[in-house]
């Protein structure tokens, strides 16, 4: 599953039959895979102010930019892993990215916001067909003792595609216009995607079971959202990445302003505290041995009420130790989250993760956008209100059983 630029490895995935040389080409292809798809969804994150001057919408508008491609994404991700059945999964994977890239540089043309729009919920669309795949093949074409290495630099690439789209997407605007920024952005994913498509050893070994038929479908999605533990991860999901990203949405407003005034190179090396994600992640593990998932939960969740709260005063070293918070809150809790969804799920675990990663990108594209709304009505305090309220509501709809 991906964060916010971070993808999370479903438990239980063993390997298939590629040799060592195979191996390495499908880890390398895979990293450029990660990077060109996650630089593709969040290089507009630090260009959202521009877009008011630029079109003369409104910040909460402004948004759309994001929200509309997370939630096109997690519409896709559902229909592209039962197309990932019907079709070569090499020529789909290959195909979103070449295409998300193509389209992100048509993008840089658009000659109003509407058309632009579209086309960022078209770039979601079509960047389903990578993340709703890719552990799949992996698991089914890398031998299980190299397995591990090429899910980590996959979701090393995914990391790293995340952030540096929000680095250059900050710096080249410095220089250049949102335009040429995204446009080059597009190049680069476009280029990634061709590696990937000849990095790619040709075979592909799926495993021998029927794909499920569509008429159980229905019965499967239902019976997980009965489960009540269930039922409340996945609307955790939601709110965890909610409030990540209406976060650092409004962040980029508020830096970019008086009293701070940041430049736009300035303000994209804020990103780099995603690496507290990078190191806080694997720790999780520890804490839910120790503390249980229930504690280790709502720890991440009051942490980033915290934070929230913490970012409030006009000062920029609460305003990033804030934001510091609210970052380790989300990658604790979605560690803890997806994790627990995937040993909750005793059978149909895609099916779990698949529906924990579609609530997780509702939930970013609809706090994404309220967040416009609480900054229109009361500024950077509007935003911290509402995503440390968003929080608190989490705390109390973690499940209650420690045992789950």
């Amino acid at each position: 599953m991906v964060t916010g630029g971070v993808e999370h490895v479903p438990v239980g995935i063993t390997g298939g039959g590629a040799n060592r040389g195979e191996s390495r080409r499908m880890s390398m292809a895979f990293f450029f895979a990660g990077f060109g798809t996650f630089a593709l969804i969040y290089d507009v994150q630090p260009l959202l102010p521009e877009f008011p001057v630029d079109f003369g919408v409104s910040p909460a508008t402004a948004s759309l930019a994001l929200s509309l491609t997370t939630f096109s994404l997690s519409v896709a991700m559902l229909a592209a892993g039962r197309l990932s059945e019907l079709v070569d999964r090499r020529h789909l994977m290959s195909l979103s990215i070449v295409l998300g890239g193509g389209i992100s540089i048509l993008s840089a043309f658009s000659p109003g916001w509407g058309a632009f729009l579209v086309m960022r919920a078209l770039l979601g669309a079509v960047l389903g067909g990578l993340p709703a795949v890719a552990l799949a093949y992996l698991a089914d074409n890398v031998p299980g003792n190299r397995l591990a290495t090429a899910v980590g630099l996959y979701v090393s690439g995914t990391a790293f595609g995340g952030m540096s789209g929000r680095l250059i997407g900050g710096t080249l605007t410095d220089a250049l216009s949102w335009r040429h920024t995204v446009g080059i952005i597009g190049a680069l994913c476009l280029t990634a995607g061709i590696l990937f498509f000849f990095a790619l050893p040709r075979s592909d070994i799926r495993r021998p079971s029927a794909p499920e038929p569509l008429r159980h479908l229905p019965k499967r999605f239902s019976a997980q959202w009965r489960d009540p533990v269930l039922r409340r991860l996945f609307l955790e999901g939601g709110l965890l990445l909610g409030c990540f990203v209406a976060t650092f949405n409004y962040l980029c407003f508020r830096l970019l302003n008086p009293p701070f005034s940041f430049s736009q190179g300035k303000l994209s090396l804020v990103f780099l505290m995603y690496f507290v994600g990078v190191f806080l992640s694997p720790l999780c593990g520890r804490l839910i041995a120790r503390f249980g998932q229930t504690a280790v939960l709502r720890g991440a969740f009051l942490t980033t009420a915290t934070g929230a709260v913490m970012s409030m005063p006009d000062t920029l070293f609460f305003l990033l130790a804030g934001c510091v918070l609210v970052t380790a809150g989300f990658f604790a809790g979605h560690a803890t989250a997806s994790g627990w969804v995937n040993r909750r799920a005793e059978t149909g675990k895609a099916i779990a993760s698949a529906q924990y990663l579609t609530v997780y990108y509702i939930g970013a594209s609809l706090l994404g956008w309220l967040g416009g709304w609480a900054w229109q009505w009361a500024g950077w305090d509007g935003v911290a209100a509402m995503v440390a309220a968003a929080a608190l509501v989490a705390v109390t709809l973690v499940p209650r059983n420690p045992a789950a």
